[in-house]
């Protein structure tokens, strides 16, 4: 029974131990920085799409597989890939698996978007204006005066400021 268990263990360690190699497995995504028999140099992109300040050497042989191009000499510099990379036990980077992305050519379905409320209410002219227009009329009705008049008195008046204050670079802001 102590022999077994001893057996057991040990067939545990040695398997521990040979599946040691292929332990650091990524996908990375960048471009093609250039391309040499056996290495390939990309600049990676993070996930903003930004790229690192340097290049990642990767090992290839005939084992790398290769997909959207035919062979892995037809890839061009600035060509935008994502590579399938696995690090060896002599610490060296080894690309798996390259895919060429392909080149989409899209139009926007609108060539500008409509502004929106923030965009409207952000502008320091239609802010006095709106204001003016609030004040004018809650001060026209409470003197007992017609409220329509006074918003539209109100709104001229919130409206020149905006605007003079916009002009002579004046602070917008009143908190």
């Amino acid at each position: 029974m102590m022999i077994r268990s001893i057996r057991l263990a040990f067939s545990a360690l040695a398997l521990f131990v040979l599946l040691q190699g292929a332990a650091y497995a990524d996908t990375i995504e960048g471009r093609i920085a250039r391309v040499n028999p056996g290495v390939l140099e990309v600049t990676v992109y993070d996930p903003q799409g930004r790229p690192y300040p340097n290049e990642l050497s990767l090992k290839t042989d005939y084992r790398t597989r290769v997909s959207g191009v035919s062979s892995l000499s037809r890839l061009r510099t600035n060509d935008a890939v994502s590579i399938d990379v696995s690090q060896e036990e002599s610490r060296v980077w080894r690309a798996n698996e390259v895919n060429l992305f392909q080149e989409v050519n899209a139009r926007p379905a609108t060539q500008n978007p409509p502004p929106s409320m923030r965009d409207v209410l952000g502008n320091p002219i239609v802010r006095g204006a709106l204001l003016g227009a609030a004040t004018g009329a809650i001060a026209s009705s409470a003197s007992g005066g017609k409220a329509g008049k006074g918003a539209l008195v109100g709104a001229g008046a919130g409206a020149a400021a905006g605007l003079l204050g916009q002009l002579f670079g004046g602070s917008d802001d009143s908190r």
